[in-house]
């Protein structure tokens, strides 16, 4: 089908508002309620992002331009004067055969600029100049060994296309589709200048270089029926305010047939793109560094994923690199993903999506940065996920955090499954024994989840990092995990209400599990009291099992184990911090006797969903290697898959003299 009969969905893309810390109010006591396992009452607090100086563009000066010397082509009307040599006119069709620099001005209301210049460098100099074409591209760069699009500072320039193009002169062709952009190269195309540019393509795509496409310091939107800027070989921007509204993707780079080309760069710029497919595509890697980056594709969050139509916000064939930024994303599909790995380093992340957040069919590497997730279906999900630093907070209607997946819908797949597939399609690590890995050393992790909290088809590895994670689903747990989970260090809160519960296998420091009577709401305070230590926690959704980890946490020590009551200081994604608690209902006092302490009936155990331990109103203990102690057994586990409903999150800095030191 014909591209130019495309329709482009305007998009309007509704801002991200984060909200300020918020403290958790009085929810009062767990008496009055048994809560519901798939809703909370709890409001959704946002963390407040904070870019550093990375994070913010620092653009280059912008590039200067001598016309002394110049060719100057002064379009009228349907016609062009030009003063110089190396260019003709002829119906409106200036055409440029020597290298050289081309000062174009003024306005050519039907016709067009070739160069055909085989082996030679040509600029042309852009100085306020608006040209419309009905039957083909305004600017159509045959041949030139390279061309430069120079927009002198300060001025404005326009091109336009109409809906249909003849093909009618020998250097065209229909067979090709060739030019199908408002602005068309076929050799290596630079734009820069601190002019502005204005590009409506209404049959196809709007700047389109076939070659290697860089664009520096401009002020360039693109209004386009189809694709908005395609550096095919690669595409390189910086230094540049770019503005894209497409029917397809609205930056990309295509090259399939080599490994070392189709590959995108961006860095110290603004984009704001509006993309009915992918926002960025890269058919190889891309990497995006300090800037401001605000993306929506496929409709948006609140859109369908489509089974046929990949509409991700950013997308690498191999790998996706970021490294420093702003980036706010309102996605359909994917808002991260890429086909190998994807690691994240630093930035500034507000992401609203529809599919996955952060997706990498390899190995998912998280070691800075601050992650907001405000809405998806899985927050992150990786074959292997590493997280090592950054601040993290996810809410998630299906897993938080996922190693490996399989082939469970969350719309990515893969290399092997038709490459940059929508949501649906087959994953191509379906599961595979306990190959993979959730590893946790470093940075703060706060999730509530409509699923598994955090999930892995493998093992978990915790040797730092404060995790706090809430589940609400019935049949999903806050930890899921096919073979072990080693806890060696950090602190970890993990509640849920959905039946599943785990704990975890071999705890190297001390954590006490404990079953509720009843499930308690959202917001309800629960608090370790004992050995002149206090821990008091703020339940971001409905729960009846918490299983808490810290080195704080003392040998020999007894706990008196409170819930309901009222606390005056703040919460911060569950840890309560800086005030007085009083009141409450006592459930137990319960003695830390082993690395791994019960109360109640609680989970444990490496299969699916967790091993039922002991009966309630009883407590046991196991030792380091995961046998039951005391008061403990290991029935079968129960069945269950169901997801519930998605909850608000609370979370902000964690300070003041209740806080839980990792």
């Amino acid at each position: 089908m014909k591209n130019g009969t495309k329709i482009i969905a305007l998009l309007l893309c509704a801002a991200l508002n984060t909200a300020l810390l918020c403290a958790c109010g009085d929810r009062g006591s767990a008496e009055s309620s048994s809560g519901d396992a798939g809703s909370t009452d709890a409001p959704a607090a946002a963390p407040v992002l904070t870019p550093s100086a990375s994070d913010t563009a620092a653009p280059r000066a912008p590039a200067e331009i001598d016309l002394t010397g110049a060719t100057a082509i002064t379009l009228s009307g349907t016609s062009a004067r030009i003063d110089g040599s190396g260019a003709s006119e002829d119906s409106g069709v200036i055409t440029i055969t020597s290298g050289g620099t081309y000062a174009v001005s003024g306005t050519l209301d039907e016709g067009r600029i070739i160069v055909n210049a085989s082996g030679k460098d040509v600029t042309l100099a852009l100085n306020g100049a608006s040209i419309t074409c009905s039957y083909g591209s305004p600017i159509y760069i045959y041949q030139s060994s390279r061309t430069t699009i120079h927009l002198v500072e300060g001025t404005q320039n326009t091109l336009k296309d109409g809906e249909n193009y003849t093909f009618a002169d020998s250097l065209s062709s229909a067979a090709d589709e060739e030019p199908n952009a408002c602005l068309y190269s076929k050799s290596d195309l630079m734009l820069q200048g601190a002019g502005a540019l204005t590009v409506e393509a209404n049959y196809n795509n709007g700047i389109t270089g076939k070659d290697a496409l860089e664009i520096y310091d401009a002020v360039i939107s693109v209004i386009a029926v189809n694709h908005g800027i395609n550096g095919k070989d690669s595409h390189t921007i910086d230094s540049a305010a770019i503005s894209v509204i497409s029917g397809g993707d609205a930056i990309r780079s295509s090259n399939d047939s080599d490994s070392t080309l189709g590959w995108v760069s961006i860095s110290n710029s603004t984009l704001d793109l509006t993309a009915g497919e992918d926002g960025i595509q890269a058919e190889t890697w891309a990497a995006l560094s300090s800037g401001s980056y605000t993306i929506a594709s496929g409709g948006g969050s609140g859109a369908a994923p489509s089974e046929t139509i990949s509409a991700k916000g950013i997308k690498a064939g191999t790998a996706l690199t970021l490294s420093s930024g702003v980036y706010v994303l309102d996605c359909s599909d994917d808002a991260l993903h890429a086909n190998g790995d994807v690691a994240v380093s630093g930035g500034v992340y507000s992401v609203s999506t529809g599919d996955d957040a952060f997706h990498a069919d390899g190995t998912l590497t998280v070691s800075g940065g601050q992650i907001n997730v405000l809405k998806s279906y899985e927050g992150l999900e990786g074959s292997d996920v590493e997280i090592s630093g950054g601040e993290i907070a996810i809410v998630s209607s299906d897993d938080g955090v996922n190693a490996a997946g399989g082939a469970d819908g969350s719309g990515f797949g893969g290399a092997d499954a038709g490459g940059f597939g929508g949501r649906g399609m087959e994953s191509p690590f379906a599961p595979s024994g306990l190959s993979h890995t959730l590893t946790l050393s470093g940075g703060s992790l706060t999730i509530i989840a409509g699923g598994d909290g955090l999930d892995s088809n493998g093992s978990i590895t915790m040797t730092g990092s404060t995790v706090l994670v809430s589940s609400t689903g019935n049949g999903n747990g806050a930890l899921d995990y096919d073979g072990s989970f080693s806890l060696e260090g950090g602190v970890l809160l993990a509640a849920c209400a959905g039946g599943m519960a785990q704990a975890p296998t071999n705890p190297g420091q001390y954590t006490v599990s404990v079953q509720f009577e009843s499930t308690l709401p959202a917001g309800t305070y629960v608090r370790f009291a004992g050995d002149q230590q206090e821990f008091v926690f703020c339940l971001a959704a409905p729960a009846n099992h918490i299983v808490f980890s810290s080195p704080e946490l003392a040998g020999g020590a007894v706990y008196a184990i409170s819930y309901g009551g009222e606390y005056s200081g703040g919460s911060s994604g569950g840890l309560c911090t800086g005030g007085t608690y009083s009141g409450g209902t006592l459930l137990t006092e319960l003695t830390i006797s082993d690395y791994l302490t019960t109360f109640g009936q609680v989970g444990m155990g490496g299969s699916k969903g967790g091993n039922i331990i002991g009966k309630a109103g009883q407590h046991g203990s196991f030792g380091r290697d995961g046998m039951a102690g005391q008061g403990g057994m290991r029935p079968e586990a129960p069945a269950g898959t169901e997801n519930g409903a998605l909850p608000g999150d609370k979370r902000g800095n964690q300070s003041g003299k209740n806080a839980v030191t990792p």
